[in-house]
């Protein structure tokens, strides 16, 4: 996805539409090609990490592309907006799953290369917020990450964009402290955000000039909803009441080819939360846990909120509440459907 992204852009004119091009016709395959439930881990070690790093490259590539096509204005607005998206979808397709698997990794060359991709989205501490803040506290009120019920994923992405990274400098913070030390430590994670930051924005505007910096902004939009996009088409609607075990059914799984394919097994999330350290291609599909359909069709679904909320994700809450949820669960989810403005359904028999 990432290489069809560099060669149109490469290429210019029209062809900046080609990576976008790539990722509608992954979303039809998606769509069309059914469950996939079988077990990774076929292929060598050596493979699966190794395309943990692979994308990086790829992505500055795509940038460096961008951000000299902005220098020389040769594309028009037309084409100029198709890049600009082409940019951010992409980035965030290749990027962001590496970036979440080695978040989750223990050696300190790891946990920094993470941060590498997540500088190119301007978020390089968002590995903080997840996986002390998400993981733990996922289905709760305390978690930025799962959205409630009745709440667009543009609101969604605000407030989780915003949450996360005040949270992430509030987890540093106290770590620091424990140490003695202060956030402007030198080793400081805020320290060194704020200076990968503001390296990556320099390059790219040494490339670009300085009418790049409003293209930087809208591409960092567009992978900001792209992000938040697929963080709640996983969560959408699940409750937990505080301090129980984390089960299978709080999360949803998205078990189609591509969706595991192109999220790197994100997908296959529920074992993931059960066991966030396990490497990505050793998760198991859990088929009895709640399903959604294809990951690409949910998260274009969710940009258009009744198609998302009536057609995609009432009808499998409703599922999730009679059927998953435990007597606690089942009190707190009628209160998120009482503050949606939705049907107490657990009152009436199925289908009534």
């Amino acid at each position: 996805m990432l290489c069809n992204g560099i060669v149109g852009l490469y290429l210019g004119g029209a062809w900046v539409w080609l990576g976008l091009a790539g990722f509608v016709s992954l979303a039809l395959l998606d769509f069309t090609a059914g469950a996939d439930h079988s077990l990774r881990g076929g292929a060598g070690k050596w493979f699966y990490n190794g395309v943990l790093y692979l994308q990086l490259p790829l992505m500055v590539t795509l940038w460096v592309l961008f951000a000299l096509h902005i220098r020389a204005g040769d594309l028009g607005w037309f084409n100029m907006i198709g890049a600009l998206i082409a940019v951010a979808f992409l980035s965030a397709l290749g990027g962001l799953p590496s970036a979440h698997e080695l978040m989750h990794r223990k050696h300190p060359l790891e946990i920094a290369y993470c941060s590498l991709y997540l500088t190119v989205f301007g978020l390089p501490m968002n590995d903080l917020n997840h996986v002390h803040g998400h993981h733990p506290f996922v289905g709760t009120a305390d978690d930025s990450d799962t959205p409630v019920r009745g709440q667009s994923v543009y609101r969604f992405v605000w407030d989780s964009v915003v949450d996360g990274t005040v949270k992430a400098y509030r987890f540093e913070k106290a770590r620091l402290a424990k140490r003695d030390h202060s956030v402007l430590w030198w080793r400081s994670r805020v320290v060194w955000a704020l200076f990968s930051v503001s390296a990556w924005v320099g390059f790219f505007l040494w490339l670009a000039g300085p009418l790049g910096l409003p293209w930087l902004i809208g591409a960092w939009a567009v992978c900001f909803l792209i992000l938040g996009g697929f963080n709640y088409t996983q969560h959408y609607g699940i409750v937990r009441q505080p301090g129980t075990p984390l089960l299978p059914h709080h999360s949803w799984n998205h078990l189609n080819t591509f969706s595991r394919a192109v999220s790197f097994e994100i997908s296959t999330h529920s074992e993931h939360h059960l066991d966030p350290d396990k490497h990505y291609e050793l998760l198991r599909p859990y088929t009895q846990a709640p399903q959604m359909p294809s990951i690409v069709a949910c998260f274009l679904a969710s940009f258009i909120p009744p198609l998302w909320e009536r057609v995609i994700a009432r009808p499998r809450l409703e599922n999730w509440d009679r059927h998953f949820a435990s007597p606690a669960e089942q009190e707190l989810a009628m209160e998120a459907n009482a503050r949606a403005g939705w049907p107490q359904w657990l009152q009436t028999a199925p289908g009534a």
